[in-house]
């Protein structure tokens, strides 16, 4: 087998995750991009086992979907086995965590048995883990394999007493990507647009993506100035948010009436262009921002002014045009705004490429070595 491999002929990776297009999940709109740029390389097929929910297809005709997975227990473990045995990868990728996985168990003990049936495994971790995940982590944990990470310094910040989960794994640090497209829109279309939004107002301030707790969205309220403001929260709140009644509370304000767009869920596309039209970006998550964000990737990609938080730097970077100030500090973020509001990324050649196509090569590299071994 490995001989085959060394004179070119194909290998067929079998991506696993629990949210996929059109079901709307960070870790599932990462695993679309990431099929896609896989998929281009005519020595790879790509086939994605997913939830019922996630039947999209792809731009590529060579992508295989198996949107057969209800709820992820251990009672779907047989469908499983069956598009292992008969679909027959060469490697398992699994995708962890996804909103469709839900509560199921089948996707902590799906890495062991793909192993058991004879495939090669790997696994990207895009978040980490608490104790209380010690049990479960522990059933993928023990097989051997590769292990993706988005994050830098992901072992540094996994808790000491779970770091024995690393071992015997092949590691490879491959950072994250926009998950949306860059648009490219001339003047008369970047007007149009942003009189829509505008409206009467002279700034466009905008938040993208999904809306919960930890994003902080209802600092906006704060950060930007109703005297000038127009903002625009291009995502849905669910209605269990907790954070929901706040936004809601602050938009209807006096000040603010009139002066807040909430678009609900955009079409990838329709937020490239907003990007592409805002005055400021403004993301102020309550746990830190950084390169594994794809929310951040985007508004780069699209040449947008971003202001968001780090828990490890601080300031203005000129090449992604970015600000990074400190967790929850409403006054460094209003100053940022009044300094760099309007301002557009120049082009720079580490930003301006096809990023999905050097994390696909990463893959590939991954793939070979653990097939090679």
């Amino acid at each position: 087998m490995v001989g085959a491999y060394k004179v070119g002929l194909n290998m067929r990776v079998l991506l696993v995750t629990g949210s996929f297009p059109l079901m709307r999940c960070g870790v599932g709109d990462y695993t679309y991009n990431l099929a896609e740029a896989l998929a281009v390389d005519p020595e790879i097929h790509v086939g994605v086992l997913t939830s019922i929910s996630g039947g999209a297809k792809g731009k590529s005709a060579e992508i295989e979907i198996f949107p057969v997975i209800k709820n992820w227990s251990l009672f779907e473990a047989v469908k499983v086995i069956k598009i292992i045995l008969h679909w027959s990868p060469d490697i398992v990728h699994v995708q962890y965590p996804t909103q469709g996985y839900g509560n199921g168990l089948l996707p902590w003990v799906l890495p062991m048995i793909s192993y058991l049936i004879g495939k090669k495994v790997v696994q990207t971790w895009h978040e980490g883990y608490s104790r209380r995940n010690a049990p479960k982590l522990f059933l993928k944990s023990i097989v051997p394999g590769g292990l993706v990470f988005v994050r830098t310094q992901y072992e540094k910040n996994l808790h000491p007493h779970l770091r024995w989960a690393l071992w015997k794994k092949k590691t490879v640090l491959i950072p994250n990507a926009s998950a949306i497209p860059r648009v490219d829109l001339d003047e008369r279309e970047k007007n149009i647009l942003k009189k829509k939004y505008l409206k009467n107002q002279k700034r466009l301030i905008v938040f993208f993506g999904f809306v919960y707790p930890h994003k902080g969205v209802e600092l906006l309220f704060e950060i930007a100035d109703p005297a000038s403001d127009q903002i625009v929260i291009a995502g849905e709140i669910a209605k269990e948010e907790v954070c929901r009644h706040e936004i809601m509370r602050r938009a209807s304000a006096e000040s603010w009436s009139e002066k807040v767009i909430i678009t609900g869920f955009l079409p990838a596309a329709d937020v490239s262009a907003l990007l592409a039209v805002a005055d400021a970006v403004i993301l102020p998550f309550r746990t830190g921002g950084g390169e594994w964000n794809t929310s951040i990737h985007g508004a780069v990609l699209n040449g947008a002014f971003v202001i968001t938080t780090s828990l490890t730097q601080n300031g203005y970077v000129k090449k992604c045009n970015v600000y990074f100030a400190k967790v929850d500090d409403i006054q460094e973020m209003k100053l940022a705004l009044a300094v760099y509001a309007g301002m557009r990324r120049e082009y720079h050649a580490d930003i301006d490429r096809d990023e999905w196509r050097q994390i696909a090569d990463k893959h590939r590299m991954l793939y070979e070595g653990l097939l090679f071994e």
